[in-house]
Protein backbone atom coordinates (compact mmCIF):
# COMPACT_ATOMS: atom_id res chain seq x y z
CA UNK A 1 0.00 0.00 0.00
CA UNK A 2 1.79 3.11 -1.14
CA UNK A 3 0.11 6.84 0.10
CA UNK A 4 1.55 9.82 -1.90
CA UNK A 5 3.98 12.05 0.43
CA UNK A 6 2.87 15.18 2.12
CA UNK A 7 4.86 18.23 1.13
CA UNK A 8 7.70 18.76 3.05
CA UNK A 9 7.87 21.56 5.79
CA UNK A 10 9.94 24.51 5.02
CA UNK A 11 14.00 23.53 5.57
CA UNK A 12 14.43 24.14 8.88
CA UNK A 13 17.02 26.73 10.28
CA UNK A 14 21.28 25.55 9.76
CA UNK A 15 22.16 23.15 12.67
CA UNK A 16 18.85 21.18 12.45
CA UNK A 17 17.77 17.98 10.78
CA UNK A 18 15.78 17.32 8.18
CA UNK A 19 14.41 14.18 10.05
CA UNK A 20 14.67 13.21 13.72
CA UNK A 21 13.95 9.74 14.10
CA UNK A 22 12.94 8.47 17.78
CA UNK A 23 13.27 4.86 19.56
CA UNK A 24 10.19 4.85 22.12
CA UNK A 25 11.01 2.08 24.68
CA UNK A 26 14.34 3.20 26.88
CA UNK A 27 14.37 6.22 25.13
CA UNK A 28 11.26 8.39 24.38
CA UNK A 29 9.50 6.93 27.64
CA UNK A 30 10.23 5.96 30.99
CA UNK A 31 10.31 2.73 32.93
CA UNK A 32 7.06 3.49 33.92
CA UNK A 33 6.04 3.00 30.17
CA UNK A 34 5.76 7.34 30.12
CA UNK A 35 6.30 10.08 27.38
CA UNK A 36 6.51 12.60 30.15
CA UNK A 37 5.50 16.28 29.02
CA UNK A 38 9.03 17.72 29.04
CA UNK A 39 9.89 14.91 25.86
CA UNK A 40 6.43 15.55 24.48
CA UNK A 41 6.63 19.24 24.39
CA UNK A 42 10.52 18.93 22.95
CA UNK A 43 9.49 16.90 19.98
CA UNK A 44 6.24 19.08 19.42
CA UNK A 45 8.55 22.47 19.39
CA UNK A 46 11.22 20.12 16.83
CA UNK A 47 8.44 19.25 14.52
CA UNK A 48 7.49 23.11 14.75
CA UNK A 49 10.97 24.32 13.64
CA UNK A 50 10.52 22.61 10.52
CA UNK A 51 11.44 19.11 11.59
CA UNK A 52 10.01 16.33 10.46
CA UNK A 53 9.58 13.66 13.02
CA UNK A 54 9.42 9.92 13.21
CA UNK A 55 9.37 7.29 15.72
CA UNK A 56 11.05 3.85 15.42
CA UNK A 57 10.13 1.62 16.82
CA UNK A 58 10.38 -2.76 17.58
CA UNK A 59 6.31 -1.99 18.84
CA UNK A 60 3.42 -2.69 16.08
CA UNK A 61 1.39 0.19 15.00
CA UNK A 62 -1.22 -0.30 17.34
CA UNK A 63 1.25 0.13 20.60
CA UNK A 64 3.15 3.19 18.61
CA UNK A 65 -0.36 4.90 17.90
CA UNK A 66 -0.05 6.00 22.29
CA UNK A 67 2.98 7.39 21.56
CA UNK A 68 1.97 9.27 18.25
CA UNK A 69 -1.38 10.79 20.51
CA UNK A 70 0.95 12.02 23.44
CA UNK A 71 3.49 14.44 21.01
CA UNK A 72 1.37 15.13 18.47
CA UNK A 73 4.03 16.44 15.44
CA UNK A 74 5.04 13.13 14.68
CA UNK A 75 4.56 12.11 11.01
CA UNK A 76 5.67 8.67 10.49
CA UNK A 77 6.61 5.58 12.94
CA UNK A 78 8.58 2.79 11.19
CA UNK A 79 7.29 -0.10 13.52
CA UNK A 80 8.53 -3.88 14.11
CA UNK A 81 11.82 -2.70 13.16
CA UNK A 82 11.34 -1.56 10.17
CA UNK A 83 8.57 -4.39 8.79
CA UNK A 84 6.51 -1.51 8.51
CA UNK A 85 6.32 1.73 7.70
CA UNK A 86 2.94 3.81 8.58
CA UNK A 87 2.20 7.66 8.14
CA UNK A 88 1.14 8.44 11.47
CA UNK A 89 -0.85 11.67 10.43
CA UNK A 90 -2.96 9.25 7.97
CA UNK A 91 -3.28 6.25 9.88
CA UNK A 92 -2.22 4.52 6.53
CA UNK A 93 0.55 1.93 6.10
CA UNK A 94 3.66 3.29 3.21
CA UNK A 95 5.22 -0.10 3.25
CA UNK A 96 6.06 -3.36 4.46
CA UNK A 97 7.96 -6.36 3.90
CA UNK A 98 6.78 -9.26 5.29
CA UNK A 99 8.16 -13.42 5.05
CA UNK A 100 6.33 -15.51 3.08
CA UNK A 101 3.86 -18.03 4.90
CA UNK A 102 6.57 -20.84 4.27
CA UNK A 103 9.93 -19.15 4.97
CA UNK A 104 8.03 -18.37 8.70
CA UNK A 105 7.11 -22.13 8.90
CA UNK A 106 10.12 -23.07 8.06
CA UNK A 107 12.00 -20.04 10.30
CA UNK A 108 9.42 -21.48 13.64
CA UNK A 109 10.57 -25.44 12.83
CA UNK A 110 14.06 -24.30 13.35
CA UNK A 111 13.45 -22.39 16.08
CA UNK A 112 11.70 -25.34 18.29
CA UNK A 113 14.52 -27.62 17.05
CA UNK A 114 17.70 -25.69 18.06
CA UNK A 115 16.36 -23.47 20.93
CA UNK A 116 15.54 -25.97 24.51
CA UNK A 117 11.99 -24.12 26.10
CA UNK A 118 11.99 -21.89 23.02
CA UNK A 119 8.35 -19.42 23.41
CA UNK A 120 7.48 -18.17 19.96
CA UNK A 121 4.96 -14.82 19.03
CA UNK A 122 4.35 -13.68 15.69
CA UNK A 123 2.77 -10.62 14.26
CA UNK A 124 0.80 -11.21 11.05
CA UNK A 125 0.84 -8.64 8.13
CA UNK A 126 -2.85 -8.47 8.75
CA UNK A 127 -2.54 -6.67 11.58
CA UNK A 128 -2.91 -9.76 13.81
CA UNK A 129 -0.95 -10.94 16.91
CA UNK A 130 -0.79 -14.42 17.97
CA UNK A 131 1.68 -15.68 21.09
CA UNK A 132 2.24 -18.39 23.52
CA UNK A 133 0.92 -18.39 26.38
CA UNK A 134 3.69 -18.80 28.36
CA UNK A 135 5.31 -15.62 26.53
CA UNK A 136 2.98 -13.10 28.18
CA UNK A 137 5.16 -13.02 31.47
CA UNK A 138 8.00 -11.44 29.35
CA UNK A 139 5.49 -8.80 27.80
CA UNK A 140 4.61 -5.04 28.80
CA UNK A 141 1.18 -5.11 29.22
CA UNK A 142 0.29 -2.80 26.66
CA UNK A 143 2.13 -4.90 24.19
CA UNK A 144 0.03 -8.35 24.43
CA UNK A 145 -1.50 -10.26 22.11
CA UNK A 146 -4.92 -10.25 20.56
CA UNK A 147 -4.78 -14.29 20.25
CA UNK A 148 -2.72 -16.75 23.06
CA UNK A 149 -2.48 -20.19 21.88
CA UNK A 150 -0.52 -23.34 23.42
CA UNK A 151 1.53 -23.60 19.98
CA UNK A 152 1.41 -20.39 17.66
CA UNK A 153 3.26 -22.36 14.72
CA UNK A 154 0.27 -24.44 14.71
CA UNK A 155 -1.76 -21.96 14.29
CA UNK A 156 0.32 -20.61 11.85
CA UNK A 157 -0.15 -23.71 9.43
CA UNK A 158 -4.12 -23.13 9.83
CA UNK A 159 -4.08 -20.10 7.93
CA UNK A 160 -2.79 -18.21 5.17
CA UNK A 161 -0.97 -15.07 4.43
CA UNK A 162 2.45 -13.32 4.95
CA UNK A 163 4.40 -12.58 8.79
CA UNK A 164 5.84 -9.68 9.48
CA UNK A 165 8.35 -10.91 12.64
CA UNK A 166 8.70 -14.11 14.89
CA UNK A 167 9.48 -13.07 18.08
CA UNK A 168 11.87 -15.74 19.71
CA UNK A 169 12.32 -16.48 23.53
CA UNK A 170 13.40 -18.87 25.93
CA UNK A 171 14.10 -18.24 29.59
CA UNK A 172 16.98 -20.30 30.05
CA UNK A 173 18.74 -18.87 26.90
CA UNK A 174 20.38 -15.60 26.33
CA UNK A 175 19.21 -13.64 23.44
CA UNK A 176 22.46 -13.31 22.09
CA UNK A 177 22.94 -16.99 22.53
CA UNK A 178 19.78 -17.37 20.66
CA UNK A 179 20.93 -15.36 17.46
CA UNK A 180 24.23 -17.04 17.32
CA UNK A 181 22.50 -20.62 17.74
CA UNK A 182 19.75 -19.90 15.03
CA UNK A 183 21.38 -17.41 12.57
CA UNK A 184 23.30 -20.11 10.18
CA UNK A 185 20.37 -22.11 10.11
CA UNK A 186 17.78 -19.01 8.78
CA UNK A 187 15.95 -20.15 6.03
CA UNK A 188 17.04 -18.31 2.97
CA UNK A 189 15.31 -14.47 2.67
CA UNK A 190 15.10 -14.35 6.27
CA UNK A 191 17.34 -12.97 9.09
CA UNK A 192 17.55 -12.86 12.98
CA UNK A 193 18.40 -9.47 14.98
CA UNK A 194 17.41 -8.70 18.64
CA UNK A 195 13.61 -7.29 18.76
CA UNK A 196 14.36 -4.02 21.65
CA UNK A 197 12.80 -6.44 24.31
CA UNK A 198 14.49 -9.79 26.23
CA UNK A 199 13.91 -11.73 22.86
CA UNK A 200 15.25 -12.38 19.38
CA UNK A 201 12.93 -11.44 16.28
CA UNK A 202 13.67 -13.03 12.99
CA UNK A 203 11.63 -10.91 9.91
CA UNK A 204 12.27 -10.98 6.04
CA UNK A 205 16.15 -10.08 5.33
CA UNK A 206 17.20 -6.37 4.97
CA UNK A 207 14.13 -5.35 7.87
CA UNK A 208 15.57 -2.91 10.10
CA UNK A 209 14.87 0.85 11.41
CA UNK A 210 17.53 2.25 8.92
CA UNK A 211 16.00 0.41 5.79
CA UNK A 212 12.59 1.95 7.53
CA UNK A 213 14.06 5.45 7.95
CA UNK A 214 15.28 5.38 4.28
CA UNK A 215 11.62 4.62 2.94
CA UNK A 216 10.35 8.35 4.35
CA UNK A 217 13.85 9.72 3.34
CA UNK A 218 13.23 8.75 -0.44
CA UNK A 219 9.92 10.24 -0.28
CA UNK A 220 11.47 13.92 0.46
CA UNK A 221 14.86 13.21 -1.50
CA UNK A 222 16.78 13.23 1.87
CA UNK A 223 19.69 11.50 2.70
CA UNK A 224 21.09 9.45 5.81
CA UNK A 225 23.09 12.77 6.50
CA UNK A 226 19.96 14.46 7.19
CA UNK A 227 19.02 12.07 9.72
CA UNK A 228 19.10 12.52 13.72
CA UNK A 229 18.55 9.39 15.63
CA UNK A 230 18.36 8.22 18.93
CA UNK A 231 18.09 4.87 20.62
CA UNK A 232 18.83 2.98 23.39
CA UNK A 233 18.84 -0.68 22.45
CA UNK A 234 20.95 -3.60 20.09
CA UNK A 235 18.23 -3.19 17.57
CA UNK A 236 18.73 1.02 16.99
CA UNK A 237 22.30 -0.03 16.29
CA UNK A 238 22.23 -0.32 12.49
CA UNK A 239 19.94 3.40 12.48
CA UNK A 240 22.85 4.93 15.14
CA UNK A 241 25.38 3.72 12.52
CA UNK A 242 23.64 4.98 9.45
CA UNK A 243 22.22 8.18 10.56
CA UNK A 244 24.36 11.48 9.79
CA UNK A 245 23.90 12.63 13.73
CA UNK A 246 23.38 9.62 16.03
CA UNK A 247 22.84 10.10 19.94
CA UNK A 248 22.47 6.59 22.20
CA UNK A 249 20.77 7.08 25.77
CA UNK A 250 22.78 7.08 28.89
CA UNK A 251 21.37 3.51 30.04
CA UNK A 252 22.31 2.08 26.73
CA UNK A 253 24.89 -0.96 26.94
CA UNK A 254 28.47 0.31 25.71
CA UNK A 255 27.85 -1.64 22.09
CA UNK A 256 24.97 0.91 21.35
CA UNK A 257 26.80 4.15 22.47
CA UNK A 258 30.18 3.15 20.56
CA UNK A 259 27.89 3.61 17.88
CA UNK A 260 26.22 7.22 18.37
CA UNK A 261 27.98 10.54 18.11
CA UNK A 262 27.32 11.40 21.62
CA UNK A 263 25.39 10.16 24.99
CA UNK A 264 22.18 12.05 26.01
CA UNK A 265 20.86 11.45 30.06
CA UNK A 266 18.96 8.58 30.30
CA UNK A 267 15.34 8.19 29.38
CA UNK A 268 14.45 8.66 33.04
CA UNK A 269 16.03 11.97 32.88
CA UNK A 270 14.31 13.28 29.82
CA UNK A 271 17.55 12.93 27.82
CA UNK A 272 15.80 13.24 24.86
CA UNK A 273 14.55 16.56 25.54
CA UNK A 274 17.66 18.09 27.26
CA UNK A 275 19.48 17.22 23.62
CA UNK A 276 16.35 18.47 21.62
CA UNK A 277 16.29 21.70 23.65
CA UNK A 278 20.02 22.31 23.26
CA UNK A 279 19.76 22.02 19.70
CA UNK A 280 16.62 24.44 19.23
CA UNK A 281 18.59 26.36 21.41
CA UNK A 282 21.49 26.55 19.21
CA UNK A 283 23.89 24.47 21.41
CA UNK A 284 23.88 21.80 18.82
CA UNK A 285 22.76 19.75 16.20
CA UNK A 286 23.60 18.68 12.51
CA UNK A 287 26.26 18.73 11.38
CA UNK A 288 28.53 20.54 13.49
CA UNK A 289 27.37 19.14 16.80
CA UNK A 290 30.04 16.97 17.46
CA UNK A 291 31.47 18.25 20.39
CA UNK A 292 29.86 20.11 23.21
CA UNK A 293 26.30 20.37 23.69
CA UNK A 294 25.35 16.81 24.53
CA UNK A 295 25.45 15.50 27.56
CA UNK A 296 28.51 13.53 26.96
CA UNK A 297 30.91 11.36 24.08
CA UNK A 298 31.23 7.75 24.12
CA UNK A 299 34.47 6.32 24.66
CA UNK A 300 36.48 5.77 21.72
CA UNK A 301 34.06 7.54 19.64
CA UNK A 302 31.58 6.68 17.04
CA UNK A 303 32.21 2.84 15.68
CA UNK A 304 30.66 2.52 12.04
CA UNK A 305 32.25 -1.03 11.32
Amino acid sequence: MTTPPRKAPARPRAGLPQLAAFDVDGTLINRQGVLTERTASALRALAEAGVITALATGRPWPQAQSVVRQASGVSYAVCLNGAVVMDAVAGEQIADRAMTHMEAIEAAEIARKLVPDVRLGLDMADGRHVWEHDFAPVMPVDLLADISVDRVDDALSAVDGPVLTWLVHAPSVDTLAIIDELSPDMPLGTEIRPSGLDMAEIAAAGVSKSAGLEIICQRYGFDAADVLAFGDGLNDIDMLRWAGQAVAMFNAPDSVRDAADRVAPSNEDDGVAVVVEAMLAGEGGLPAGRGGAFAAAPPGGRSDG
